[in-house]
């Protein structure tokens, strides 16, 4: 005959047990997926945006959100007076440049990353193609660190500040 009491403690150890490799489960899990973000980062196979506290106009009305890479200088730039929102990858360093993300839109978010395994803003975006795409005219492009100002091809003036 077995008494209650000595199946109460055999079940606590089985609890115990099953939590304490849980517990490494989950940590060892945890591990494993900050060192491939550490390795991913560092090696450039992902970049992290950060968003910028910054001014963001469209012909002169506040509209939009801003996110930077520190590493490299580049900004990703979202109007949202558009519907849907627009987006648009600008580069500063050797020849500047303004993409159009297509149909993607960065995401509100204080911080995101973009793997290099097909990024949504690349000059291989289809942004033009889409029928609702505004464009960035490139000939109109004033790019520097903290300041961004393009025209689009429906004649809209963008305008950022951080």
């Amino acid at each position: 005959m077995v008494s209650i009491i000595s199946m109460t403690v055999h079940w606590n150890r089985v609890v115990k047990m099953a939590l304490r490799l849980a517990g490494l489960g989950l940590f060892t899990f945890a591990l494993l997926f900050a060192v491939g973000l550490w390795y991913s980062t560092a090696h450039g196979y992902m970049t992290w945006w950060f968003s910028s506290s910054s001014q963001l106009a469209v012909d002169g009305v506040r509209g939009g959100f801003l996110h930077v890479n520190r590493e490299h200088p580049a900004v990703i730039i979202t109007r949202t007076d558009l519907r849907p929102s627009q987006s648009y990858l600008v580069a500063f360093s050797g020849k500047k440049s303004v993409t159009h993300c297509g149909d993607w839109q960065a995401p509100r978010l204080p911080v995101f990353s973009i793997g290099d395994v097909n990024p949504p803003c690349s000059f291989f975006s289809k942004g033009s193609d889409l029928p609702v795409a505004d464009n960035a005219v490139l000939s109109t492009l004033m790019a520097r660190p903290g300041f961004v100002e393009f025209e689009t091809e429906h004649g809209k003036k963008v305008t950022a500040s951080w």
